[in-house]
């Protein structure tokens, strides 16, 4: 994905979640991306919990593509096709939405995990490409 079809996605998803009292934050290499950390994105990850898969597959049930249970994440997976682009919206126990902080982008408020924080996340799950990537931006 190209930045500009995360931003226009992201805009798509913030839009019809706007009405909705919902905790969730962009995950995986997206969010390194917004936050301007030159990595390749593939598709949109969103994390979220039990509540917020509800209301994922509730407002974009015409996105739909399927529902999985992850056994590398040890999770529950929303799959969707948002305007040709491939989105996951993930609820597992790695969630970390109590650290979740809103950055300001191209007008809209956008939920994420901090950088150093997914840093850490990155180190524990031993992504070490992704630590010596984020510890090349961070210095």
């Amino acid at each position: 994905m190209e930045e500009q079809d995360i931003f226009t996605v992201l805009k798509f998803i913030t839009q019809h979640l706007d009405e909705h009292s919902i905790v969730w934050r962009i995950d995986g290499s997206a969010n390194l991306r917004v936050q301007g950390v030159d990595v390749n994105v593939h598709d949109l990850d969103i994390k979220t919990n039990a509540e917020g898969l509800r209301i994922f597959k509730e407002v974009f049930k015409n996105y739909f593509v399927q529902e999985f249970y992850k056994e590398e994440i040890k999770g529950d997976v929303l799959e969707f096709e948002i305007l040709g682009f491939p989105v996951e919206v993930i609820n597992n126990k790695y969630n970390l939405l109590n650290r979740i902080k809103k950055i300001s982008l191209q007008g809209m408020f956008l939920p994420v995990l901090p950088l150093r924080e997914a840093r850490e996340f990155y180190a524990a799950t031993g992504k070490e490409k992704t630590v010596t990537v984020l510890d090349r931006h961070l210095s």
